[in-house]
């Protein structure tokens, strides 16, 4: 599905030195390591938000390396959400539709199905500075998801959350999984990791370090990061 390879990320004076991994169709893998292990600069390449200077990426075979945003079959939610406040809950889910000059049918119809699913279909005329925390996450899912992405990567979208929010979160990502989405998440979260992960890559300092899954991570820890997994 997902193949990383000898991938290097020069970001002023930091680099991601030749990281490489596979994630599996239908599964839910995560790179975990501390912040500024280089983690985000790795989801952000794959979304085509950055360059690489070496190495390769591709989905399904395809080479996506070079490849523009809007033509990559991924999709990405942002730590920051980045909602637009002054467009309705309708208009942030229909715009990456609307980008694509998709007819005004069927965005209307797409945008009501991924409300329906994610439960936010009540919400479609508030703006987001109306919405609760959770409820900002379920709109900024839905304007990723309403694309279809053959890999959905996500980038800390639980850090903000309390408890109660995050267990919700937690259970809506499961669903989505259970349903099939491929999903690549980015955190440096233990608990959502032993929650939901099959695969992990574990990264530090700009280098993947181990990759397994949690069940193999924890019965042979290969750095001090792996020895808080499980």
């Amino acid at each position: 599905m997902l193949y990383v390879k000898d991938l290097t990320i020069k970001a002023d004076t930091f680099c991601v030195d030749a990281a490489s991994f596979a994630v599996n169709a239908g599964e839910y893998f995560f790179l975990l390591g501390e912040s500024g292990s280089g983690k985000s600069l790795i989801l952000e390449t794959i979304a085509g938000i950055r360059t690489p200077g070496r190495g390769s990426i591709s989905v399904n075979e395809e080479d996506i390396t070079h490849l523009a945003m809007d033509k990559r079959h991924v999709g990405m939610v942002f730590q920051s959400l980045a909602l637009f406040p002054h467009r309705s809950v309708y208009d942030n889910i229909a715009f990456p539709l609307s980008v694509r000059k998709q007819s005004r049918e069927l965005i209307y119809s797409e945008v009501k199905a991924i409300a329906e699913k994610l439960q936010i279909g009540k919400l479609l005329a508030r703006r987001p500075g109306t919405l609760s925390g959770g409820e900002h996450q379920r709109v900024a899912l839905a304007r990723t998801l309403v694309m279809k992405p053959k890999v959905l990567l996500l980038d800390e979208p639980l850090s903000s959350l309390d408890i109660l929010l995050k267990e919700e979160m937690l259970a809506l990502l499961k669903s989505l999984h259970a349903a099939g989405q491929t999903i690549l998440h980015v955190t440096h979260d233990y608990h959502v990791v032993n929650h939901l992960a099959d695969r992990i890559a574990i990264i530090e300092n700009g280098k993947v370090l181990q990759t397994g899954t949690v069940e193999e991570i924890k019965a042979n820890p290969g750095c001090k990061l792996a020895e808080r997994v499980g």
